[in-house]
């Protein structure tokens, strides 16, 4: 926000600059400008006033109107310009002081930020994230001077937050430093011990903490969330090894990182791709006074955590996972749509369906129905109910402890995925059947009860739902109908579910595979015509992207995309398809067409996919098209010599029907 903000507010302020850098740490937010314009930029004010005719009688004198526009713009009635018929005031504002405008460009940036939660903490009412205690704001050596949420800006900083204890300051007391002037900002906070610059402090802590884990032997495994969290949890980083007990290695693997990472945002330690008893925490001080004492502390907390963990595993898996399923009915999904256990039944009747979809076998359409049946059971075990990001990882743990297949387990598991942006895609059949029956019964049932996202509002996940039906067919290259499953999914629903429903539905995924072909770098253009035909099965839509990017690219696509265009336009306004009649014609360059057409028709047909061979398909008939329009009439007077010409044309003009809408693409 302060970026875009304070971008648009240089822009209307008319300063000018070289770089601007905006940056941060828990503590502290900064944006620095780089060789801020001293002046505004001079300003050219022009305001029209009325039309001649108003403005000069009849004698060429000015009128009332005239003289009135003329002051009250405070401009000579012999300095006014005349265009177009009216008369304009034209005049040079010129540009006052950065340091005069700078105050109110300071408060209007911090009005206009805006948090998904704050507070207010005194008596000026206003809302921030959190109590704020200090504002820097320097131009130059000058302080900006100004005042917001009853804090006054200057050029007093504070260290980090720890620095205060290290100091042995008395209660509420605190350490500071002064900044000399803007430009040794990033200095003067560096030496006070603070890594204010995000991606410095994100490979900080990424290295640190490799460091600690590789003095046992060890290595930290990629948790780029993990990473990004402390990163913005700390600004003055320093990593700790801390050790637990190895008896609680016998918990899986997945609850002992969970509770690291979810509870207490520690690193775990491998070796050889396994757990190991150690763990790497990251404290916001760089020079603890007693590191022994904070280690002793890591060890404390996350050994009582391993301690409850250790209960709940004993305790859910004292008995067989399908015997949570029936207290799903305590746990509703939505009022109008049922509890979760009416959303199992709903899953064990349509993820089989889903699976016949993506052509299973009947091996495995059973394992997917059998794990349909058990696919929400964990969210009932209290390890899960502690930890619900363990969801979908317990069940195929305790599903495996349970005594069910490996594949039913592995489907379990993959129903969730993937579960944010550059997740895994599930890696069984089985598995993408579930996750997909389990996406499709949610987009459908909740769209239907009108629990719809708005703006930055999702309650249920539906964008991400949409996300993971698109990127996993696309992981998966597996062709798939989202319309089909989506009217499978609405007639299991509890409510009714129209039409209109479901087409909504089907855009707003659609909308997820519009976005997702973008990142991808295909054309706006390019991606527009394809999803025309190909929306609704992504993985298809991804091929002709493919293949219409690169015949867009080719030197021989203008004139060829030319010839077919002179098709598709003269025979847009017709309304039925007309049949081919080879008979009527009358002209050689007719046939020669026809026999073209007939084999570019033939060769799209015996492909499996047509997009791969469309753009050759048509520059073999660029110059055939081009001889016919040349030498042939086609809206001829003689009624069926025009209709046959016409269907030829017309027929040329659908052979891209099952990859595109050509006509969305530029210079149609």
């Amino acid at each position: 926000q302060i970026e875009e903000k304070l971008k648009a507010l240089l822009a209307q302020y008319k300063l000018s600059y070289a770089i601007l850098r905006v940056t941060g740490t828990t503590r502290r937010l900064v944006a620095s400008v780089t060789e801020l314009a001293p002046m505004q930029a001079d300003e050219l004010v022009e305001k029209r006033g009325p039309a001649l005719a108003q403005a000069y009688d009849s004698l060429n004198q000015p009128t009332k109107a005239l003289e009135g526009f003329a002051r009250g713009q405070g401009v000579p009635l012999d300095k006014l310009e005349v265009r177009d018929n009216y008369v304009y005031a034209v005049k040079r504002v010129a540009g006052r002081p950065a340091a005069a405008v700078l105050p109110q460009l300071c408060l209007d940036l911090l009005n206009g930020l805006r948090w998904g939660k704050a507070m207010r903490w005194n008596r000026s009412g206003i809302a921030y994230s959190r109590p704020l205690r200090w504002i820097v704001a320097l131009f130059g050596d000058q302080v900006v001077p100004f005042t917001w949420a009853g804090v006054a800006s200057g050029d007093l900083s504070r260290g980090p937050r720890f620095a205060d204890a290290a100091a042995r300051l008395p209660a509420g007391g605190f350490t500071t430093f002064s900044i000399r002037d803007a430009q040794s900002y990033f200095d003067a906070v560096a030496a006070a011990g603070v890594v204010v610059d995000r991606e410095e402090r994100r490979q900080l802590v990424a290295e640190l903490v490799q460091q600690v884990a590789a003095s046992v032997g060890g290595s930290i495994p990629d948790e780029a969330a993990l990473l990004d969290e402390v990163t913005d949890l700390v600004e003055a980083p320093q990593a700790l090894l801390g050790t637990f007990e190895a008896k609680y290695l016998d918990l899986p693997a997945p609850v002992l990182i969970g509770v690291m990472k979810k509870h207490q945002r520690y690193f775990p330690v491998l070796k050889g791709g396994a757990l190991v008893n150690h763990f790497v925490a990251v404290a916001n001080s760089n020079e603890l006074a007693h590191p022994e004492v904070v280690r002793e502390g890591y060890e404390g907390v996350i050994r009582a955590r391993y301690a409850d963990a250790a209960y709940f595993y004993r305790a859910d898996t004292g008995r067989a996972l399908e015997t949570y399923s029936p207290r799903l009915a305590t746990l509703t999904f939505h009022a109008k749509l049922g509890s979760m256990l009416d959303r199992v039944e709903r899953l064990k009747a349509l993820a089989p369906q889903i699976a016949a979809m993506l052509g299973a076998s009947p091996a495995e359409v059973a394992t997917v129905a059998r794990a349909a049946e058990l696919s929400k059971a964990d969210l009932m075990t209290s390890m899960v109910v502690e930890m619900t990001s363990l969801q979908g990882v317990m069940g195929e743990i305790y599903a495996v402890k349970s005594g069910e297949t490996p594949a039913v387990a592995q489907a379990i598991r993959e129903q969730y995925l993937p579960r944010f942006a550059g997740d895994a895609t599930p890696a069984s059949l089985p598995g993408l059947a579930l996750a997909l029956a389990d996406k499709l019964d949610a987009l459908s049932g909740l769209f239907a009860v009108k629990a719809i996202p708005t703006g930055s509002a999702d309650p249920f996940g539906l964008r991400r739902a949409a996300l993971g039906v698109v990127n996993s067919l696309i992981a998966t290259q597996t062709d798939f109908s989202v319309r089909a499953g989506l009217e499978a999914a609405a007639k299991l629903q509890p409510v009714a579910v129209s039409a209109e429903a479901t087409a909504e539905t089907a855009t707003f995924v659609e909308r997820r595979l519009q976005g997702v072909l973008a990142d991808q770098g295909f054309a706006f253009d390019v991606v527009e015509a394809v999803l025309a035909v190909r929306g609704d099965n992504p993985t298809a839509a991804v091929r002709a992207c493919a293949a219409l990017a690169k015949d867009v690219g080719q030197g021989w696509w203008g004139d060829t995309f030319t010839a077919y265009a002179r098709c598709a336009r003269i025979t847009r306004p017709l309304t039925e398809e007309l049949p081919l009649n080879q008979g009527a014609y009358t002209e050689a360059v007719e046939h020669a067409l026809h026999v073209a057409y007939v084999a570019a028709e033939a060769a799209l047909k015996l492909v499996k996919e047509p997009a791969d061979i469309l753009g050759e398909t048509l520059r073999v008939l660029h110059l055939p098209i081009n001889a016919y329009f040349e030498r042939v009439l086609v809206n001829a007077e003689d009624e069926t010599l025009r209709r046959a010409r016409l269907a030829l044309v017309q027929h040329i003009a659908q052979l891209p029907a099952r990859v595109a809408d050509l006509s969305k693409l530029q210079g149609f």
